[in-house]
């Protein structure tokens, strides 16, 4: 078993998750990298010409964007060091949506970006407008020209997940900042059927001069540096930086992800009471009991009706609820979806943002 590193955490209230995004390792073949003339290797590393122009365009040091979950603090934290924050927003009110956005812009330079997840309506996106939000994206759908129209009017960036080159070509349409390209090794609700390795040069090959960052398991400064050697301006982590100390996730949940091996994770519909999306989480009781079924529908789920878990001020939390266990929970909490990537046996310790930043850019340079 794993020996756990643990720290405080921040505590944030938190009702329901975005499309998770983490980064995987791409076997595709490299590219030619160039240092930038106007940064130190110390700041840069080798970079290929995608991820200068990421870096230039976004105002970063490090070409690694935080996935939504993980909360306000994170975000800011993940700003402050360098690389792009996140956070969702998909089922925030329009009202938390200004307040959120007001503050983070507030403590950040403003590199952060605002997730929200098209399988629901983004009805907080005017006020996050209105708050400055300086980009947008979108998961699990191509948004429509009249989102994309308020966007733009409203000097916002725009982003979107794909997963295949079809799914890429319609993005394109839109002329993104920026796309994200998941494979089925991420966590969270995964958008993806194929792996990162089989989509990745399928989607880069069409991307005409956009940046495309990796997403689907990636979790070390050696991951980031092979995304990029296969072709990507960047990665996307998520499961990684859920096992950090300013990550509103539970002190629980982070101890699982820590515990978690090879061999932990699972790609499944089986959390799907609020959403019926196809997700990777952590194997564990909930899971291997639905499992040993058969994988049962709907209504035919050992324990479904179970409370497991209660948040303050919310309605109890069933058994196969899309909720993860985030700060302010008691139950059963190991029993709720605990998302995670198939990279998460690489994480050992729960480091602050800042501290696993650097160390990501370290193993990046020395890989």
């Amino acid at each position: 078993m794993k020996s756990i590193k643990f720290g405080n955490t921040s505590r944030r209230k938190f009702i329901k998750t975005g499309a998770a995004i983490t980064v995987g390792v791409a076997t595709t073949p490299a590219c030619t990298l160039e240092s930038s003339p106007d940064r130190s290797k110390k700041e840069r590393g080798e970079l290929n010409e995608a991820s200068k122009k990421l870096l230039d365009h976004f105002n970063l040091k490090y070409p690694i964007f935080q996935a939504a979950p993980g909360g306000e603090a994170l975000a800011v934290a993940v700003a402050n060091s360098g690389a792009m924050g996140a956070v969702s927003l998909t089922w925030e009110t329009p009202e938390n949506a200004f307040d959120l956005v007001t503050r983070i812009k507030d403590t950040t330079n403003g590199n952060f970006y605002a997730n929200y997840v098209l399988d629901s309506e983004p009805e907080s996106l005017d006020m996050a407008l209105e708050a400055g939000c300086p980009i947008v994206q979108f998961s699990w759908g191509i948004p429509n020209r009249d989102l994309v129209s308020r966007i733009r009017s409203a000097g916002a960036r725009l982003g979107i997940q794909v997963a295949s080159r079809l799914n890429a070509e319609r993005a394109l349409e839109l002329n993104p900042d920026f796309m994200i390209c998941q494979g089925m090794e991420a966590g969270g609700h995964v958008q993806a059927a194929s792996s990162l390795s089989d989509t990745l040069q399928e989607v880069l090959e069409v991307a005409e001069g956009v940046p495309v960052l990796a997403a689907g398991g990636v979790t070390t400064g050696h991951d980031v540096r092979q995304a990029l050697v296969a072709g990507a301006a960047g990665a996307v982590m998520g499961t990684r930086f859920m096992a950090t100390m300013e990550s509103d996730a539970h002190d629980i949940y982070k101890e699982n992800l820590v515990r978690a091996g090879e061999h932990s994770t699972a790609y499944t519909i089986c959390f799907n009471n609020e959403w019926n999306g196809t997700h990777r989480v952590l194997r564990n009781r909930t899971f291997l009991e639905w499992e040993a079924a058969g994988c049962p529908q709907t209504g035919k789920r050992p324990g479904e009706n179970d409370v497991i878990a209660k948040y303050p001020g919310y309605e109890p939390t069933l058994r196969y609820s899309i909720e993860p266990p985030l700060q302010g929970y008691k139950g059963a909490l190991d029993e709720m979806a605990m998302y995670a990537g198939q990279g998460v046996q690489k994480i050992d310790d729960l480091p602050s943002a800042h501290e696993l930043i650097d160390r990501l850019w370290k193993e990046f340079e020395n890989s």
